[in-house]
């Protein structure tokens, strides 16, 4: 009799017991929640550093890509204000510039077999177009309207071998005549072998042109080698306009015009 009152208590233990355990590992309980939040702070530990590092280096890339975006948006926005001191203050003689006025353009035809010859502007003679009026890009010549129609024209840009411009040095005066190679290249021609033209000297319009008015700045010399040929040296010039990337241009036409 004893002995079987003693199995029963010890199989009501052992129910106890596995029940209270069941108990303690179920979800929602404050001692299961207790024993998670003590286990996430020890992982924690060795975590922190890497997820500190991490951080850091993103944050440094971050950081520094946008001092990379800023600063060349800097150096952009300084050539620009360089371009316009040179066209507004440092140049005096481009007031003779005053009475004219600027005509926007869009370039909607760019022939690839002429592609460093002529383009085509969505301008024409009822816009106040003229055939010889300038082009510009930023302040800078890109070429000459040669061909004129009622809803469109075609202008002849400096890398043409058709466009010959004539020019002014303007630290030494020296007058030489630009023309195109159809390459992309453009060329100063006419310069005597004696003369010694230095890189970065800048060029513009000359007043002896018959064809564009005076004072219209180019670009300036190159610093690759110029040949000698004749007797004349032949300079390369930088122009001031991309040329190689054009889509919209200033027509240069007198105020007042029709």
């Amino acid at each position: 009799m004893l002995k079987g009152v003693t199995s029963a208590w010890l199989h009501g233990l052992a129910a106890t017991s596995i029940g209270l355990l069941f108990l303690a590992v179920s979800p929602g309980l404050p001692v299961v929640d207790r024993a998670v939040e003590v286990t996430a702070v020890v992982l924690d530990i060795p975590e922190r550093p890497a997820l500190w590092v991490r951080h850091l280096v993103s944050e440094s890339a971050s950081w520094v890509g946008g001092v990379r975006r800023f600063q060349e948006r800097v150096r952009s926005l300084e050539l620009e204000n360089a371009r316009l001191r040179a066209t507004l203050e440092e140049r005096p003689e481009l007031r003779v510039t005053q009475g004219y006025g600027l005509i926007p353009a869009r370039i909607d035809v760019r022939p690839p077999a002429l592609w460093w010859n002529e383009i085509r502007i969505d301008k024409g003679s009822r816009d106040g177009i003229e055939e010889g009026m300038p082009a510009l890009q930023r302040g800078f010549l890109v070429g000459r309207v040669s061909r004129v129609y009622p809803d469109h024209s075609w202008v002849d840009i400096l890398t043409s071998t058709l466009l010959f411009v004539p020019v002014v040095i303007d630290e030494t005066r020296d007058l030489g005549v630009l023309t195109g190679d159809g390459r992309g290249g453009i060329n100063l021609l006419y310069i005597p072998e004696y003369k010694d033209l230095r890189p970065g000297m800048r060029i513009s319009t000359a007043l002896v042109s018959d064809i564009l008015p005076a004072g219209i700045p180019v670009g300036e010399i190159s610093e690759k080698e110029p040949d000698i040929e004749g007797g004349f040296r032949v300079y390369y010039i930088s122009p001031g306009a991309d040329i190689s990337v054009l889509d919209s241009l200033l027509i240069m036409t007198e105020r007042g015009r029709p």
